[in-house]
């Protein structure tokens, strides 16, 4: 069997998430095949050993990081197996980093379509963890909508096959195994090890232009986000919003872009078309729009080359990672960053805003970022907590504002995953007996409770 790493000068390296979090753990395995995974957890299992998958650390919830066992890499498990065009599939190993596989798959003429914005930094195997999906989830979805099959190990040992059905009906017992991979989809590695991968793709967009609108006040974006779900003839690929703390982080690398002194947010949307005459139809669509909602109208930007829409695209992932920055540095200092990652129906944002206005007093001068997937209905609040004091008010802000979103028909995470910061919203969610249920499930694929430790549940 591999033989289990010690040296703590190499376990360091597997010891810090992107937001600067560190854990507590004692060896690391670094497999490179299906069987060395096989045999690892089969060892830990007749251990009791503690074993946390692990891609390149980029969760923001804490899922990536052991606190205690041993952490099981799957940096060396990261092949491209087969990209087959006719059927527009793909099957990879969970290491892979994901901006390599979008890249060979957009090299074969297709795409795969989920976006997240660490597409450089996070792994495939890590985004159907956590079910992550991106910017484009608004057109697209999420993870769980392109993995059509899995091999996972699950806390026994045991190889299983679990592969989606391509029939559209099925009435064959619950409705929650229909699609048996979903059941690893978002699981944070409290299941098993995901060890291969099978998704779908879908063909290219022929085009696609990025447009920045801004706008003199919060209201008007969001009334121009349910306006645009109104219009049946307008898909937009995404909208992502920026509030005026993001525009003045982005301000120095503009480059050329004039953002209006007097805009408080800014809507970044994408949409794909086929053809000149269909841009134009578009356009003619989206200005009447823009202009209805926005006295900044003239301000806005469109991005159509290639040159253009990559400084666009990088003004825009500009904001998470100074977000990060950030963070990293109050974590050094005692502190944290909590982020929101609450969704709501697209038509109770405003309810959801002027919740936070209410509630926001304790916060006091903490700086506070918020940007996100506004069309999906799903902004991110990033508070940058300066001390624990900071960090106790900034969870109780973010657990009120879960516990609103669920009531207006929401949820509390939409991408991050619960992971080890999110445990406590969980029940905010979900009744017991459900929550009950998914422990159950645990018992069936972890007997011995070995998976990922302090994930999902703050009790198993």
């Amino acid at each position: 069997m591999l033989k289990m790493i010690t040296d703590p000068d190499i376990l360091e390296a597997y010891n810090e998430d992107a937001l600067g979090f560190k854990g507590e753990f004692n060896g690391l395995f670094r497999p490179d095949s299906e069987s060395e995974v096989m045999d690892i957890v089969r060892d830990c299992a007749s251990k009791k050993r503690f074993l946390t998958p692990q891609g390149l650390r980029s969760s923001l919830t804490g899922a990536a990081i052991c606190e205690k066992g041993a952490v099981l890499s799957l940096e060396r498990m990261n092949r491209l197996i087969d990209i087959d065009v006719k059927r527009k599939m793909a099957v990879v190993e969970p290491g892979i980093v994901l901006s390599d596989f979008k890249k060979s798959v957009e090299e074969a003429g297709l795409m795969y379509a989920p976006d997240p914005t660490s597409a450089g930094e996070c792994t495939l195997g890590g985004n159907v963890a956590t079910n992550a999906s991106g910017s484009r989830s608004l057109k697209y979805g999420a993870t769980i909508d392109w993995v059509q099959g899995l091999r996972v190990i699950d806390g026994t040992g045991r190889a299983l096959a679990v592969n989606n059905s391509p029939v559209e009906k099925m009435c064959a017992g619950y409705g929650a195994v229909y699609r048996p991979a979903r059941l690893f989809v978002g699981s944070e590695g409290t299941l098993g090890v995901v060890t291969k991968i099978h998704v779908s793709l879908t063909r290219q967009p022929a085009n696609l232009f990025l447009a920045m609108v801004f706008f003199q006040d919060l209201r008007s974006a969001v009334d121009f986000i349910i306006e645009t779900h109104e219009k049946i003839e307008l898909r937009p690929a995404s909208m992502e919003f920026l509030d005026r703390m993001c525009l003045d982080i982005i301000r120095p690398n503009a480059k050329g872009i004039a953002i209006p002194s007097d805009a408080q947010a800014m809507i970044y949307f994408e949409q794909e078309y086929d053809d000149d005459s269909e841009k134009d139809a578009c356009l003619d669509l989206w200005f009447p729009l823009i202009e209805k909602h926005t006295p900044l109208a003239d301000d806005t930007q469109i991005a159509d080359s290639p040159k253009e829409k990559k400084h666009l695209y990088d003004l825009r992932h500009h904001v998470p990672a100074r977000t990060n920055e950030e963070s990293i540095k109050v974590v050094r200092a005692g502190g944290c960053k909590i982020s929101t990652d609450w969704a709501v129906p697209h038509n109770h944002l405003h309810q959801l805003f002027a919740y936070f206005n209410e509630i926001r007093g304790p916060l006091g001068d903490m700086m506070v970022i918020c940007f996100g997937h506004l069309g999906s209905g799903h902004p991110h609040f990033n508070f940058i907590a300066r001390n624990s004091a900071e960090t106790a008010i900034a969870q109780k802000i973010d657990d009120l504002m879960a516990e609103k979103a669920v009531a207006l028909g929401g949820c509390v995470s939409a991408e991050h995953g619960i992971g080890k910061m999110k445990r406590r919203q969980l029940a905010l969610q979900y009744p017991a007996p459900v929550i009950n249920a998914m422990k159950a499930l645990k018992r069936e694929f972890d007997p011995a409770g070995i998976m990922s430790p302090g994930n999902i549940f703050l009790t198993e």
